[in-house]
């Protein structure tokens, strides 16, 4: 019977990809057996940053903040605007594909396992949107991140960072704008299960690192002993 089963499912499968076929999402060419999210050439072509084999690396550099320093950090993949990769970021984040994040963060997450970037960090924290922001989109591209790092590390996915309000898009903002906008947006509740603990900070893309350091330094007022490292799918190049 589990084999008759597993047939019919099999089965099913490549009926669906006869009639809705699964692509890649960058080259859009049907994927095969074993790909997921990108097929193979698209998946070696990746423009991976590889910035987790530098401690401290330029990461850190945009993340410069007066209350606590960096330990560590990593981004799966450089974000060009107009490159073909950046539609990875989009599905994501726009056109209801949290899975793409989910499946990424999972394979960057296998890379840094082997290193030793996860030892001793004790929760997960993804940048939170604002409820109203949530509602409409349906889901918050940056929990996505998360789930897929605890899938591969176990580590637990906290909700102790909050959004109380609503900001303007950053995408056309200079830092310095950016900034601003992200001043004082986010709150922490439970502060006491933060302290003293090494918090993995996640987010889908790092442009100036003006959303990060606005948690860090939300969480470090009411939290400063806990300690922080970074994690996020993209790093964009900054002109």
């Amino acid at each position: 019977m589990s084999k008759f089963l597993s047939y019919i499912k099999c089965w099913g499968y490549d009926l669906l990809n006869v009639v809705l076929p699964n692509v890649c999402t960058v080259c859009h060419t049907p994927l095969v057996d074993g790909e997921d999210v990108m097929c193979l050439k698209c998946s070696i072509d990746l423009p991976r940053t590889d910035l987790y084999k530098f401690q401290p690396n330029p990461i850190h550099e945009r993340l410069v903040t007066l209350t606590t320093p960096i330990e560590r950090a990593s981004s799966l993949f450089w974000y060009y605007k107009n490159n073909e990769y950046a539609s990875l970021i989009h599905d994501a984040k726009y056109h209801g594909r949290p899975s793409v994040a989910v499946k990424l963060a999972r394979m960057h997450a296998i890379e840094l396992k082997k290193i030793g970037f996860f030892n001793d960090i004790d929760i997960i924290l993804p940048v939170p949107m604002h409820f109203i922001k949530q509602i409409m989109r349906g889901y918050n591209q940056a929990e996505e991140v998360a789930k897929g790092i605890s899938d591969v590390t176990g580590l637990e996915v906290g909700n102790n960072l909050k959004a109380t309000r609503r900001h303007t898009s950053q995408t056309r903002k200079g830092a310095a704008q950016r900034m601003i906008n992200t001043k004082g947006i986010y709150k922490v509740r439970e502060a006491q299960d933060l302290d003293n603990k090494h918090i993995l900070l996640v987010d889908d893309v790092i442009t100036t690192g003006a959303t990060l350091v606005a948690c860090i330094d939300a969480v470090h007022e009411v939290a400063p002993t806990a300690r922080f490292s970074v994690f996020s799918l993209a790093l964009t190049h900054l002109i």
